[in-house]
Protein backbone atom coordinates (compact mmCIF):
# COMPACT_ATOMS: atom_id res chain seq x y z
CA UNK A 1 0.00 0.00 0.00
CA UNK A 2 1.57 3.44 -0.79
CA UNK A 3 2.23 5.56 2.37
CA UNK A 4 1.67 8.94 0.53
CA UNK A 5 -1.58 8.83 -1.66
CA UNK A 6 -1.45 12.59 -3.02
CA UNK A 7 1.35 14.85 -2.73
CA UNK A 8 -0.64 17.75 -2.24
CA UNK A 9 -4.66 18.80 -2.42
CA UNK A 10 -5.23 20.21 -5.32
CA UNK A 11 -8.17 23.01 -4.87
CA UNK A 12 -9.59 25.89 -6.63
CA UNK A 13 -11.92 28.70 -4.69
CA UNK A 14 -14.70 29.34 -7.26
CA UNK A 15 -16.69 31.88 -4.29
CA UNK A 16 -16.56 33.23 -0.86
CA UNK A 17 -19.47 31.78 0.84
CA UNK A 18 -19.61 33.25 4.29
CA UNK A 19 -17.39 36.01 6.37
CA UNK A 20 -17.43 35.73 10.52
CA UNK A 21 -15.70 36.88 13.21
CA UNK A 22 -13.37 33.27 13.34
CA UNK A 23 -12.62 33.89 8.94
CA UNK A 24 -13.80 33.39 5.72
CA UNK A 25 -15.93 30.14 4.20
CA UNK A 26 -15.49 29.83 0.54
CA UNK A 27 -16.70 27.39 -1.78
CA UNK A 28 -13.71 25.38 -4.02
CA UNK A 29 -13.40 22.22 -6.07
CA UNK A 30 -11.33 19.86 -5.44
CA UNK A 31 -9.09 17.68 -7.84
CA UNK A 32 -8.05 14.24 -8.21
CA UNK A 33 -6.84 11.41 -10.49
CA UNK A 34 -8.35 11.69 -14.03
CA UNK A 35 -10.53 14.10 -13.66
CA UNK A 36 -11.78 13.72 -10.65
CA UNK A 37 -13.34 16.39 -9.06
CA UNK A 38 -15.61 17.10 -6.03
CA UNK A 39 -17.20 20.18 -4.30
CA UNK A 40 -16.18 21.70 -0.91
CA UNK A 41 -16.34 23.90 1.56
CA UNK A 42 -12.74 25.81 2.95
CA UNK A 43 -13.30 27.72 6.59
CA UNK A 44 -9.70 30.13 6.46
CA UNK A 45 -9.06 31.41 10.47
CA UNK A 46 -8.20 34.96 10.78
CA UNK A 47 -4.43 35.89 10.27
CA UNK A 48 -4.58 37.14 13.83
CA UNK A 49 -5.89 33.81 15.14
CA UNK A 50 -3.33 31.72 13.55
CA UNK A 51 -0.66 33.50 15.31
CA UNK A 52 -2.28 33.30 18.37
CA UNK A 53 -0.09 29.87 20.13
CA UNK A 54 -2.98 29.07 22.63
CA UNK A 55 -5.49 29.02 20.32
CA UNK A 56 -4.14 26.94 17.48
CA UNK A 57 -2.51 24.39 20.04
CA UNK A 58 -6.15 24.13 21.58
CA UNK A 59 -7.77 24.65 17.61
CA UNK A 60 -5.56 21.51 16.40
CA UNK A 61 -6.22 19.65 19.37
CA UNK A 62 -10.08 19.66 18.78
CA UNK A 63 -9.40 19.53 15.27
CA UNK A 64 -8.13 15.80 15.76
CA UNK A 65 -10.62 14.92 18.16
CA UNK A 66 -13.36 15.26 15.96
CA UNK A 67 -11.96 14.68 13.08
CA UNK A 68 -13.82 11.12 12.71
CA UNK A 69 -17.14 11.92 13.18
CA UNK A 70 -18.88 10.60 10.78
CA UNK A 71 -22.95 11.32 10.51
CA UNK A 72 -25.58 12.77 8.70
CA UNK A 73 -26.41 15.46 10.97
CA UNK A 74 -22.91 16.70 11.13
CA UNK A 75 -20.95 18.53 8.39
CA UNK A 76 -17.95 16.09 8.49
CA UNK A 77 -14.40 17.92 8.28
CA UNK A 78 -11.82 16.48 5.60
CA UNK A 79 -8.74 17.49 6.25
CA UNK A 80 -6.78 20.55 8.71
CA UNK A 81 -3.86 21.88 6.55
CA UNK A 82 -1.99 25.19 7.09
CA UNK A 83 0.12 26.94 4.39
CA UNK A 84 2.34 29.49 5.47
CA UNK A 85 0.97 29.52 9.13
CA UNK A 86 -2.44 30.17 7.66
CA UNK A 87 -5.24 27.60 8.95
CA UNK A 88 -7.62 25.93 6.72
CA UNK A 89 -10.37 23.47 6.93
CA UNK A 90 -11.47 21.55 4.34
CA UNK A 91 -14.54 20.52 4.89
CA UNK A 92 -18.21 18.94 3.54
CA UNK A 93 -19.60 21.19 1.69
CA UNK A 94 -23.55 22.02 1.89
CA UNK A 95 -26.04 23.72 -0.55
CA UNK A 96 -28.60 24.98 1.19
CA UNK A 97 -29.03 27.77 4.10
CA UNK A 98 -28.58 28.23 7.80
CA UNK A 99 -31.10 28.29 10.22
CA UNK A 100 -30.66 31.55 10.93
CA UNK A 101 -31.91 32.69 7.42
CA UNK A 102 -34.27 30.14 7.67
CA UNK A 103 -35.71 31.84 10.44
CA UNK A 104 -35.13 35.31 9.00
CA UNK A 105 -37.58 33.97 5.73
CA UNK A 106 -40.06 33.10 8.80
CA UNK A 107 -39.74 36.90 10.70
CA UNK A 108 -39.53 38.62 7.08
CA UNK A 109 -42.61 36.94 5.80
CA UNK A 110 -44.56 36.59 9.41
CA UNK A 111 -44.76 33.42 9.06
CA UNK A 112 -44.57 30.81 12.30
CA UNK A 113 -43.31 27.22 11.50
CA UNK A 114 -45.26 24.53 12.92
CA UNK A 115 -44.35 22.91 15.83
CA UNK A 116 -43.52 19.44 13.94
CA UNK A 117 -41.75 20.91 11.90
CA UNK A 118 -39.61 22.84 14.41
CA UNK A 119 -39.03 19.57 16.46
CA UNK A 120 -38.03 17.38 13.72
CA UNK A 121 -35.15 19.98 12.98
CA UNK A 122 -34.31 20.37 16.31
CA UNK A 123 -34.65 16.22 16.77
CA UNK A 124 -31.79 15.74 13.80
CA UNK A 125 -29.81 17.95 15.51
CA UNK A 126 -30.08 15.97 18.77
CA UNK A 127 -29.22 12.90 16.74
CA UNK A 128 -25.97 14.21 15.77
CA UNK A 129 -25.02 15.78 18.93
CA UNK A 130 -26.21 12.48 20.81
CA UNK A 131 -24.09 10.68 18.23
CA UNK A 132 -21.07 12.86 18.91
CA UNK A 133 -21.45 13.07 22.87
CA UNK A 134 -21.41 9.28 23.05
CA UNK A 135 -18.10 8.63 20.92
CA UNK A 136 -15.11 6.26 22.47
CA UNK A 137 -11.85 6.03 21.81
CA UNK A 138 -9.21 3.52 20.66
CA UNK A 139 -9.48 2.40 23.86
CA UNK A 140 -13.05 2.59 24.72
CA UNK A 141 -12.95 5.85 26.77
CA UNK A 142 -15.27 8.56 26.48
CA UNK A 143 -13.90 11.30 24.27
CA UNK A 144 -16.53 13.82 25.82
CA UNK A 145 -16.92 15.99 22.68
CA UNK A 146 -18.99 19.01 23.31
CA UNK A 147 -19.65 21.78 20.88
CA UNK A 148 -19.95 24.47 22.59
CA UNK A 149 -21.37 26.77 20.09
CA UNK A 150 -24.96 25.36 19.01
CA UNK A 151 -26.87 28.26 17.34
CA UNK A 152 -28.53 29.19 14.23
CA UNK A 153 -25.80 30.34 12.54
CA UNK A 154 -23.61 27.04 13.13
CA UNK A 155 -27.23 25.08 11.48
CA UNK A 156 -27.47 24.22 7.93
CA UNK A 157 -30.44 22.84 5.88
CA UNK A 158 -29.70 21.09 2.86
CA UNK A 159 -31.43 21.62 -0.30
CA UNK A 160 -33.11 17.61 0.35
CA UNK A 161 -34.02 19.25 3.52
CA UNK A 162 -31.14 17.32 5.85
CA UNK A 163 -30.67 19.60 9.47
CA UNK A 164 -26.46 19.49 10.03
CA UNK A 165 -24.33 20.73 12.51
CA UNK A 166 -21.29 22.90 11.38
CA UNK A 167 -18.39 23.91 13.47
CA UNK A 168 -17.58 21.04 15.43
CA UNK A 169 -13.86 21.63 17.35
CA UNK A 170 -13.82 25.37 16.81
CA UNK A 171 -15.92 26.71 20.25
CA UNK A 172 -13.53 25.28 22.32
CA UNK A 173 -9.83 27.07 20.62
CA UNK A 174 -12.43 30.23 20.24
CA UNK A 175 -13.28 30.68 24.05
CA UNK A 176 -9.61 30.86 24.99
CA UNK A 177 -8.43 33.22 21.88
CA UNK A 178 -6.81 36.61 22.76
CA UNK A 179 -8.39 40.34 21.86
CA UNK A 180 -7.86 39.30 18.31
CA UNK A 181 -11.72 38.13 18.46
CA UNK A 182 -12.83 40.19 21.38
CA UNK A 183 -16.29 41.44 20.71
CA UNK A 184 -16.72 39.36 17.72
CA UNK A 185 -19.31 36.72 19.04
CA UNK A 186 -21.48 38.60 21.80
CA UNK A 187 -24.65 36.98 19.57
CA UNK A 188 -23.53 33.82 21.06
CA UNK A 189 -24.28 34.68 24.51
CA UNK A 190 -27.76 34.24 23.48
CA UNK A 191 -27.79 30.47 23.31
CA UNK A 192 -25.08 30.17 25.88
CA UNK A 193 -25.92 27.90 28.85
CA UNK A 194 -25.66 29.34 32.59
CA UNK A 195 -22.40 27.25 33.41
CA UNK A 196 -20.84 28.19 30.22
CA UNK A 197 -21.90 32.20 30.66
CA UNK A 198 -19.70 31.70 34.19
CA UNK A 199 -16.79 30.54 32.24
CA UNK A 200 -16.85 26.97 34.12
CA UNK A 201 -16.33 23.73 32.72
CA UNK A 202 -18.94 22.16 30.29
CA UNK A 203 -20.09 18.36 29.43
CA UNK A 204 -22.92 17.61 27.05
CA UNK A 205 -25.64 19.12 28.88
CA UNK A 206 -24.58 22.35 27.96
CA UNK A 207 -25.34 21.72 24.27
CA UNK A 208 -28.52 20.15 25.36
CA UNK A 209 -29.28 23.99 26.99
CA UNK A 210 -28.10 25.33 23.54
CA UNK A 211 -30.36 23.84 21.51
CA UNK A 212 -33.07 24.41 23.89
CA UNK A 213 -32.47 27.83 22.99
CA UNK A 214 -32.51 26.92 19.73
CA UNK A 215 -35.84 24.97 19.57
CA UNK A 216 -37.51 27.75 21.63
CA UNK A 217 -36.84 30.24 18.65
CA UNK A 218 -37.77 28.02 16.12
CA UNK A 219 -41.12 27.76 18.08
CA UNK A 220 -41.36 31.63 18.64
CA UNK A 221 -39.39 32.75 15.58
CA UNK A 222 -38.17 35.74 18.59
CA UNK A 223 -35.11 35.99 21.23
CA UNK A 224 -35.46 33.99 23.98
CA UNK A 225 -33.78 36.50 25.87
CA UNK A 226 -34.74 39.56 23.72
CA UNK A 227 -35.46 42.26 26.27
CA UNK A 228 -31.88 41.68 27.74
CA UNK A 229 -30.17 42.43 24.96
CA UNK A 230 -27.80 44.73 26.05
CA UNK A 231 -26.89 42.25 28.98
CA UNK A 232 -26.72 39.03 26.83
CA UNK A 233 -24.16 37.01 28.88
CA UNK A 234 -25.77 38.45 32.53
CA UNK A 235 -29.06 36.98 31.33
CA UNK A 236 -27.18 33.87 29.75
CA UNK A 237 -25.50 33.16 33.11
CA UNK A 238 -28.99 33.39 35.34
CA UNK A 239 -30.86 30.93 32.36
CA UNK A 240 -33.04 33.33 31.86
CA UNK A 241 -35.93 33.02 29.25
CA UNK A 242 -39.03 35.00 28.67
CA UNK A 243 -40.71 32.34 28.76
CA UNK A 244 -44.08 34.64 27.70
CA UNK A 245 -42.70 34.80 24.37
CA UNK A 246 -43.30 30.96 23.69
CA UNK A 247 -46.93 30.81 21.71
CA UNK A 248 -49.83 29.63 23.72
CA UNK A 249 -50.34 26.79 21.03
CA UNK A 250 -46.76 24.99 21.90
CA UNK A 251 -48.21 22.06 23.48
CA UNK A 252 -48.22 20.56 27.20
CA UNK A 253 -45.34 17.65 26.23
CA UNK A 254 -43.39 20.18 24.46
CA UNK A 255 -43.21 22.41 27.29
CA UNK A 256 -42.16 20.10 29.59
CA UNK A 257 -39.29 18.69 27.17
CA UNK A 258 -38.35 22.55 26.93
CA UNK A 259 -38.29 23.26 30.21
CA UNK A 260 -36.13 20.32 31.06
CA UNK A 261 -33.57 21.25 28.19
CA UNK A 262 -33.29 24.78 29.75
CA UNK A 263 -33.27 24.34 33.53
CA UNK A 264 -30.52 26.20 34.87
CA UNK A 265 -29.14 23.27 36.41
CA UNK A 266 -27.29 21.27 34.47
CA UNK A 267 -28.17 18.28 36.94
CA UNK A 268 -31.26 18.66 36.02
CA UNK A 269 -31.41 18.70 32.51
CA UNK A 270 -31.99 15.37 30.36
CA UNK A 271 -29.31 12.59 31.82
CA UNK A 272 -28.30 12.07 28.04
CA UNK A 273 -28.51 13.66 24.92
CA UNK A 274 -30.33 10.19 23.37
CA UNK A 275 -32.93 10.60 25.73
CA UNK A 276 -33.56 13.79 24.29
CA UNK A 277 -33.78 12.80 20.86
CA UNK A 278 -36.05 9.96 21.60
CA UNK A 279 -38.13 12.38 23.14
CA UNK A 280 -38.32 15.23 20.65
CA UNK A 281 -38.83 12.21 17.87
CA UNK A 282 -41.68 10.24 19.95
CA UNK A 283 -43.47 14.08 20.66
CA UNK A 284 -43.67 14.03 16.18
CA UNK A 285 -44.43 10.26 15.87
CA UNK A 286 -46.16 8.75 18.46
CA UNK A 287 -49.62 9.35 16.32
CA UNK A 288 -47.78 7.70 13.42
CA UNK A 289 -46.70 9.52 10.47
CA UNK A 290 -44.78 13.38 11.03
CA UNK A 291 -42.26 15.22 9.50
CA UNK A 292 -39.50 13.64 7.55
CA UNK A 293 -36.62 14.94 5.45
CA UNK A 294 -38.87 14.77 2.47
CA UNK A 295 -41.34 16.82 3.75
CA UNK A 296 -39.07 19.54 4.85
CA UNK A 297 -37.44 20.06 1.46
CA UNK A 298 -40.71 20.57 0.04
CA UNK A 299 -41.17 23.13 2.72
CA UNK A 300 -37.87 24.65 1.95
CA UNK A 301 -39.12 24.84 -1.72
CA UNK A 302 -42.14 26.73 -1.30
CA UNK A 303 -40.60 29.33 0.69
CA UNK A 304 -36.80 29.68 -0.45
CA UNK A 305 -37.38 28.68 -4.20
CA UNK A 306 -34.22 30.55 -5.01
CA UNK A 307 -32.08 27.75 -3.31
CA UNK A 308 -33.06 25.51 -6.30
CA UNK A 309 -32.85 27.75 -9.17
CA UNK A 310 -29.23 28.07 -8.15
CA UNK A 311 -29.13 24.34 -7.34
CA UNK A 312 -30.71 23.38 -11.01
CA UNK A 313 -27.91 26.04 -12.37
CA UNK A 314 -25.12 24.51 -10.58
Amino acid sequence: MLATIDEETKLRVTRQIAQGGMGSVCEAIQFGADGFEKKVAIKELLPALCQDAQFTGMFIDEAKLVANLVHENIVQIYQLSCVEGQYHIIMEYVHGLSLAQFMNVHVTAQKMLSEEMAVFIASRIARGLAYAHSRLDAAGQPMHIVHRDVCPNNILITTEGLPKLGDFGIAKAATHATAAIEGRSIGKAFYMSPEQAWGKPVDFRSDIYSLGIVLFELLSMKRAREKWTANAIFAASKGWVQWDLLPETVSVNLRKILKCMLDPDPEKRYAKTDILAHDLEYHIYHKGYGPTVVVLEQYLRHICPELYQVSAAT
